[in-house]
């Protein structure tokens, strides 16, 4: 069988290549659609109860593994990670009403002579 030679251009930029169609736009349409989200992402509540219990990636995995979802330990650990990344911060839900870090208490002013030190030194 002979041997096809493919034909080559210099471009603009001095780069030699192949010659290629490229109207990419209908070859890009054909293309499968990819998956953006992790599959734990439908598991996600599921997930971080068990971590509220205290459980390991690796227990999780597992657990998720006997109920039908096919995953990996370092699959959990990334998708607990990442999640925790995105998390907001300082959300108004999560936070509790701000309190006054030092609130003074009035004072009395008394003639105490004797106790006016905390520890009793004349002893």
């Amino acid at each position: 069988m002979p041997r096809v030679r493919a034909k080559f251009a210099r471009t603009s930029d001095g780069i030699i290549g192949a010659k290629i169609n490229m109207n990419l736009q209908p070859q890009a349409e054909a293309e499968q659609e990819r998956r953006t989200r992790s599959k734990l992402e439908a598991h996600r509540e599921a997930i971080f109860a068990l971590r509220r219990k205290h459980w390991t990636h690796r227990q999780i995995a597992k657990w998720l593994n006997e109920r039908g979802v096919t995953i990996t330990l370092s699959s959990v650990h990334r998708f607990c990670q990442r999640a925790i990344a995105r998390r907001p911060r300082n959300s108004p839900l999560e936070t509790e009403p701000e309190k006054p870090i030092f609130t003074p208490t009035p004072q009395t002013t008394t003639n105490k002579t004797t106790n006016q030190y905390r520890f009793n030194l004349d002893i």
